[in-house]
């Protein structure tokens, strides 16, 4: 939602997990079975017709998109994604005055990734308070604002198919089930706090499964696969400790600069079939924006630890894009823990509400080419 305009702000490692004797004990454990073609099929349809339904109450608007893409086969590799896919987001937001607001993401994908209940559900759900343009409050689950490229409603990207390694962990394992308070001064100083209970496997996907590019974001409830016999859930509590974050952001019209730090608070212990990771996290991000032209670049580092076994992961980007008359032409490289990646995209939106896009990412050993074809409704 990019209501109260908060929305836009905001391969493997040096030491693996599985080394440890006592994690090479894990046990076996199947996932969900998938849910049928017919089944999925009519969620999306049922999504679909029911957004117009809700437009027409004052007050509510329902916007979200389609979308079909092909890709590459890149399997065991940080560009691993599925080479066929269907997906369908929704956006509900409710604004009944200018100081409140509620929003609800809603998604269905034809392809879990082996997570379990993965296919359907929740992404975020929260809602906002504005007090004199100076403070603002949020409630529930939600994206912390600190991404430079997914700027977009619904926490995507207007420059690549793909988001960087980076985003696409925040994506898959952040998201704050707390409560969030930020206060703006003289309309360029931002500073913002949070506390969230959840997240305590935060970090276990760049140490136990390896980065990836791509844009798998996880809903409330699903546990996606990080190792054989383990999990992680960005809404399951096991620890019962609160995790928090704080930021500060200085912007003016051309340029944005932030600071953010993470803190999940885990006890780094094994919980079952959730393996708790113990993460602090920093990011330091920039946007600089002059007419057509777009550089944004986001640096995170720190430390992430189960039991005694601590492992450092970093990952960074520079992103420049230009807009075009019909569409956007953009090009990012990145790093990050024993890999790089080049990426170049371009979308072509002649009629409104389609986009095609094509997108070439190489990691200079392996290659991954994906083409999308993306409808917009509502807005």
């Amino acid at each position: 939602m990019a209501g109260f305009g908060e929305s836009k702000d905001e391969g493997g490692v040096i030491l693996s997990a599985a080394k440890d004797p006592y994690l090479r004990a894990r046990r076996k454990i199947g996932t969900d079975p998938s849910p049928s073609a017919r089944l999925r099929m009519t969620l999306c349809i049922a999504l679909l017709l029911f957004a117009p339904l809700l437009q027409a109450q004052d007050a509510l608007q329902v916007s979200g998109f389609a979308l079909l893409r092909g890709a590459t086969h890149n399997e065991g590799t940080p560009l691993d994604d599925n080479q066929n896919a269907a997906q369908v987001q929704i956006g509900v937001d409710w604004q009944p005055s200018v100081s409140f607001a509620a929003h609800l993401h809603l998604l269905a994908r034809d392809d879990a990734d082996r997570s379990r209940r993965g296919h359907a559900g929740v992404v975020q759900a929260y809602v906002e308070q504005r007090i004199r343009d100076r403070w603002r409050f949020t409630e529930g689950a939600f994206f912390l604002p600190t991404s430079r490229e997914n700027v977009d409603a619904l926490w995507e990207s207007p420059y690549t198919i793909s988001s960087s390694a980076l985003n696409s962990w925040m994506g898959e394992e952040l998201r704050p089930i707390g409560v969030d308070a930020a206060y703006t001064w003289r309309r360029q100083l931002t500073v913002g706090a949070t506390l969230f209970r959840g997240n305590d496997t935060f970090g276990a996907l760049p140490i136990d499964r390896g980065w990836a590019l791509r844009d798998h974001w996880a809903t409330l409830g699903e546990w996606l696969s990080a190792q054989e016999g383990y999990y992680t859930s960005v809404s399951a509590e096991t620890d019962h400790h609160l995790g928090w974050s704080a930021r500060a952001r200085w912007q003016t019209q051309n340029a944005t600069l932030q600071l953010t730090h993470i803190d999940n608070r885990s006890d780094a212990l094994d919980h079952g079939q959730l393996l708790n990771w113990d993460t602090q996290f920093e990011i330091a991000s920039l946007e600089l924006a002059r007419g057509d032209w777009t550089l944004a670049a986001e640096s995170g580092w720190g430390t992430t630890r189960v039991f005694e076994f601590p492992s450092p992961i970093r990952a960074s980007y520079v992103l420049l894009s230009r807009r075009l008359p019909i569409g956007r032409a953009s090009l990012r490289a990145e790093t990050f823990n024993r890999g790089h990646a080049l990426t170049a995209a371009f979308f072509w939106s002649p009629y409104g509400h389609v986009r095609t896009g094509v997108e070439l990412t190489t990691t200079g050993k392996d290659q991954r080419l994906a083409v999308e074809v993306r409808y917009f409704f509502g807005g």
